[in-house]
Order: C-alpha cells, then structure tokens, then sequence
C-alpha cells in the first residue's frame, strides 16, 4: 500500500550537474544543479533551472553559453560544495583544487577533473516559479579518454557516477549494468 509524503521532488535519481560559466569579471564559476536533464533529442537539448538570485544567473543571461562537467564519485566533496557556496563570496575552483579549463566550443569553464563535458548554448529561458528554467542545445560532448574504446563506444561503466536525493538531500553511487534499453523490453510484445 502508498502512503502520501505530500508534495515532495520525487525524481530519482537526480543528476549532479555542474553549471560552468565565467562572471562579468572573467572568473570561472561552477554552480551545482540537481533540477535538470535532456529536453530534447533533436536538436539535442539539455534544461536545468537556477534561481535569479544565484551568482550563476546573470552571467547564463549575459553570455548565453555554458558548460555541464558531470562528476564522478571520486569527487562527491567538491560537487557538494559548488552547491552550498556561492562564487560571489568563493573561488570554488581554487577553494576545491579543481581546475577550470576554458571549452573549446563554448565561451565557458569545465571541470577538468570530471569525467564528463556537456558544451551548451543557452536557447530558451522559461519562468517557472522561482527558478527560471534553461534549455540548453548541446553543441559538443567531451568525455575522458578512459571512456571510450577504440573504435569510439563509450563505456560508462568505467566511471563511478552518483546521483542526488532530494527526499532526504543525500548523495549515493550509481549500480551496476542490469540491460541494454530499447531492445530487451520488446520481449513483452
């Protein structure tokens, strides 16, 4: 039987997404995210909100472009961190030890240190309460070398993700391979 827990974000798993971007003075700045995901495959789009009042808001109006560094759980610590303090008061990449590298595609800062790199271009802003919701067009996707086979597959298995819960504002790793999608549930027609 259900039990009602009121109205709660019950998305899980949450991603941890890294908001990359540089601040009218030119310093790099990541925000952590958890409310965002694909919106679109074609073009192929990202959204992901931030409140108006974040240090990160003015400089995604301005520039229009960011990145997403995706972590893995080698560095859970500092992702937390890019969440609770503000790059208005802080240098998270200097606080972390982390290190901002400029995107090849997009005038914005990655986590050279997280496996993962989604470049972006910023083409909607939607107001949603008090976040205001992005949609992002991916224009590139970086990933470690380790991640990819020879003849150029990916291989997520090799990189230890973790996603958010917001019911109880915790973090925990991601599992095992359990089956390829798309396929395996044609068994039921």
């Amino acid at each position: 039987m259900k039990r009602s827990i009121g109205k709660k974000p019950a998305i899980i798993p949450t991603p941890v997404l890294i908001i990359g971007t540089y601040d009218s003075a030119g310093k790099a700045n990541g925000m952590t995210a958890a409310w965002g995901g694909v919106c679109s495959s074609e073009p192929l789009s990202i959204s992901f909100s931030v409140q108006k009042t974040r240090h990160t808001y003015p400089a995604l109006m301005e520039k229009k472009e960011c990145t997403i560094s995706i972590p893995s759980i080698k560095h859970v610590k500092e992702a937390d961190y890019f969440g609770v303090t503000s790059g208005r008061d802080r240098d998270k990449f200097s606080d972390t030890g982390l290190t901002p590298v400029r995107a090849p595609s997009v005038n914005a800062p990655y986590v050279s240190e997280f496996p993962v790199v989604i470049e972006c271009r910023i083409t909607k802003v939607i107001e949603v309460g008090v976040h205001e919701m992005f949609v992002a067009e991916v224009m590139d996707v970086l990933l470690d070398g380790n991640l990819v086979t020879e003849d150029g597959k990916v291989k997520m298995q090799d990189a230890p993700f973790f996603f958010y819960n917001p019911l109880d504002r915790s973090y925990y790793k991601t599992g095992e391979f359990l089956m390829q999608g798309f396929s395996t549930g044609n068994l039921f027609k």
